[in-house]
């Protein structure tokens, strides 16, 4: 394959399925992806949800649509080709992007940058789901016989931490081959002038129980949107959410404000939509359906047009988060606790201050410094104030 101005072929799709593993991936001529379905079973029935199935269907679309571009069969599949495919993604505009679309705001900073490319987490995320993929049919004795994707190794060559010790720390090696350097991202968090903003746009009271109870409770997004009406107790001020990851149901407490929109929301709702069993969280309009969560994003994007901003749902997650922080009475378990972290290194994130608020105290810091303070008079022990101050002339020692 060629290393150079290889572009896939938008061909192919990811086709939604009414039961398990709920995603699947079709090929150009409308057939389903045998080796695909077969993967996305293991890795659902291996307990993984439907977004993460989802996740790694469109991660091996792209992977065999590259495939396709040059007639390479999945099964014969080499390292130059994961190079090449890497390769492409680096220098290749994501889709709905030309190459000479201008420069785009990057999410994370809000900079504009030269290219919509993939970024280097989306390139190392497609990267691990391809090598799960092989490592998956190569035990099986199908496809070839050596994984395509370069593993991580020791520095003896083998198996990376083959034999380590849990009470050791992980020695330092290199990253395994092609995988790229991502950026250390901190989280990003609204100011209380940007909540302000965001807050006098919502034009709905269940917008505003929405963005009410992502920034006093913390939870996910798509936590929050998949809540049902019993998972709703004003009287304890508490919600429930099933977890992401763990699938667990949790309480989180929330602000009192945030149940006075909620059940402003809910007279507006037709009572058969009131059911406890029912979801907590419908569209504006006839017919009414189950809010999902990319009509909630696109709330977001109507502010994010009306401001000239970029924030994220999400964003929100993380502005509760450093509330929490800068409040010293919570301590950092309870962070954990209700941020649902399992490790307390991803909670000690939101430890750091906004940029605006550091800014901010150094600009006051600058405006009155502090005076300088003078020499001590502290005559040292053993030495007379007169021969002192003739050797120094008066000055301070």
């Amino acid at each position: 394959m060629a290393s150079e101005g290889v572009v896939a072929p938008a061909v192919g799709r990811v086709i939604e399925l009414q039961a398990g593993p709920f995603w699947s991936v079709e090929a150009p001529g409308g057939s389903r992806l045998d080796p695909v379905d077969r993967f996305l079973t293991d890795f659902w029935v291996r307990g993984m949800s439907p977004s993460s199935v989802e996740s790694y269907a469109r991660a091996l679309l792209r992977w065999f649509r590259f495939l396709w571009a040059s007639d390479t069969g999945w099964e014969r599949a080499s390292r130059d080709d994961v190079r090449d495919f890497v390769l492409w993604m680096k220098s290749t505009p994501k889709p709905g992007r030309s190459a000479d679309a201008g420069p785009v705001p990057n999410v994370v900073t809000g900079k504009r940058g030269p290219g919509a490319f993939f970024a280097p987490r989306t390139i190392n995320h497609n990267l691990s789901v391809v090598a799960a993929f092989y490592e998956f049919h190569i035990h099986r004795f199908e496809g070839p016989v050596v994984n395509p994707v370069p593993a991580r190794e020791g520095r003896d060559g083998g198996r990376f931490a083959a034999h380590h010790n849990p009470l050791d720390p992980f020695p330092a090696t290199s990253r395994a081959g092609y995988r790229q350097k991502e950026p250390k991202q901190e989280p990003r968090s609204l100011p209380d002038s940007a909540v302000a903003s965001v807050f006098a746009l919502l034009s709905s009271d269940r917008d505003r129980a929405l963005f009410s109870f992502w920034l006093s409770s913390a939870v996910r997004p798509s936590e929050l949107i998949e809540m049902r009406q019993s998972m709703v107790d004003p009287g304890q001020q508490l919600i429930t959410v099933i977890r992401k990851g763990t699938r667990a149901a949790q309480s989180i407490p929330a602000a009192a404000e945030d149940f006075v929109w909620f059940r402003l929301y809910q007279e507006s709702l037709p009572a058969e939509l009131r059911s406890p069993e029912l979801p907590a969280w419908w569209t504006l309009r006839r017919p009414f359906r189950p809010l999902d969560y990319d009509a909630a994003r696109a709330i977001f994007r109507r502010i994010n047009q009306a401001l000239g901003s970029n924030w994220t749902l999400h964003d929100l997650r993380h502005t509760a988060a450093m509330r929490m922080a800068d409040d010293r009475r919570v301590s950092l378990t309870d962070i954990q606790r209700i941020l649902g972290h399992s490790s307390l290194s991803t909670t000690q994130e939101y430890l750091r201050s906004r940029d605006e608020d550091v800014f901010a105290r150094i600009r006051e810091h600058l405006k009155n410094p502090r005076p300088q303070i003078p020499a001590t008079a502290m005559i040292p022990e053993g030495y007379s104030e007169g021969d002192l101050r003739e050797l120094f002339g008066g000055q301070g020692w």
